[in-house]
């Protein structure tokens, strides 16, 4: 395969953390600027490259009461794949820190216009899930249809963190509880069509074994069921520890974004089999040129996305790695 081409977007220390499709060609970025050490959520909406601030949105949550002092948005969804949102609307999530808070991330909820006016929910997960112990972190990574999904941990508790899945529409939360299967997380969800209960959702585990693998799991929302849990290894050697970070569908299944053992991103490509179960996967390696580290934080059809270092540089650049179809 040729090499994809590649480019940055956003200014320094601006990381690109999550996408998904608006109108026409345009898409939603979701991330988080850092200057002087104070993180800020930001939304974009426009070209999949932009080329300069156009489109970009500062996107601080807002709640009576609380003393913002951090934030930072992951996953977005649109109208165009969730018409409940309202045409023109999006609906992002994230986790924010306050002053006043006694965890150290709380998870959040926006939903309304790109360019802001729209509202705010505090969501964490409830300590009565979780054998009555304080919630540390909650840290939404992902939105589609009505189902949020991410990761949390407990106060004091080393090695607790674990994946949850929160449904908006049932004010219903769902902890993860794979057998043999320890730090799980999820951090991507796609919906299997507009209104569908079927859900694709990706992340990593550490299973019996102690390696740290990727995860794609089914999951129906009608029936509260997962299904199919299929772990992967990066290019399928088991020694190499593998995470994945984002998904979007193709015609033949789902292209996957993450990472792997090393300082490259990876773009992992699956397909659904006739019995619903996720078939092997297809691996492609990739470091932006010149870079020490490259990450695979989201997926847009073909195109990676992530943030990159360069030795002697300080900060980081986010870019857009678009493959040959």
């Amino acid at each position: 395969m040729s090499d994809p081409v590649s480019t940055t977007i956003f200014g320094p220390n601006q990381f690109v953390t999550g996408v998904r499709g608006w109108s026409g060609s345009d898409v939603i970025l979701t991330g988080t600027t850092n200057s002087d050490g104070l993180t800020t959520a930001l939304l974009y909406l426009g070209p999949l490259t932009p080329t300069d601030g156009n489109g970009l949105y500062s996107s601080p949550p807002v709640f009576p009461g609380q003393s913002v002092t951090g934030s930072t948005f992951y996953g977005p969804d649109t109208f165009v794949f969730n018409p409940a949102l309202g045409e023109g609307n999006v609906r992002a999530v994230g986790n924010y820190q306050y002053s006043e808070s006694a965890a150290h991330s709380n998870g959040m909820m926006y939903q309304g216009p790109p360019q802001g006016g729209g509202t705010w929910s505090q969501i964490d997960v409830p300590g009565n899930l979780v054998g009555g112990q304080a919630v540390w972190n909650t840290i939404p990574h992902s939105t589609m249809g009505d189902l949020v999904v991410g990761d949390y941990d407990l106060k004091g508790v080393p090695l607790s963190a674990n994946a949850f899945l929160y449904d908006i529409a049932k004010d219903r939360w769902t902890i993860f509880d794979i057998p043999g299967c320890t730090l799980t997380t999820a951090y991507g969800i796609w919906q299997h069509g507009i209104g569908s209960s079927s859900y694709t959702i990706v992340g990593g585990t550490r299973n019996g074994h102690g390696i740290n693998q990727g995860m794609v799991i089914g999951y129906d929302s009608a029936t509260g069921a997962f299904s199919n849990l299929k772990l992967y290894s990066y290019l399928d050697q088991p020694a190499l520890v593998t995470h994945f970070e984002g998904i979007v569908a193709t015609p033949a299944g789902f292209n996957l974004a993450g990472g792997g053992s090393g300082s490259s991103a990876l773009l992992a490509s699956i397909s659904i089999n006739p019995d619903g179960s996720y078939s092997d996967a297809t691996w492609i390696p990739y470091a932006y040129p010149g870079a020490v580290v490259t990450t695979g934080n989201s997926i847009y059809r073909n195109a990676l996305m992530g943030v990159f270092a360069i030795s002697g540089t300080p900060g980081v650049q986010s870019y857009v790695a678009t493959f040959p179809v």
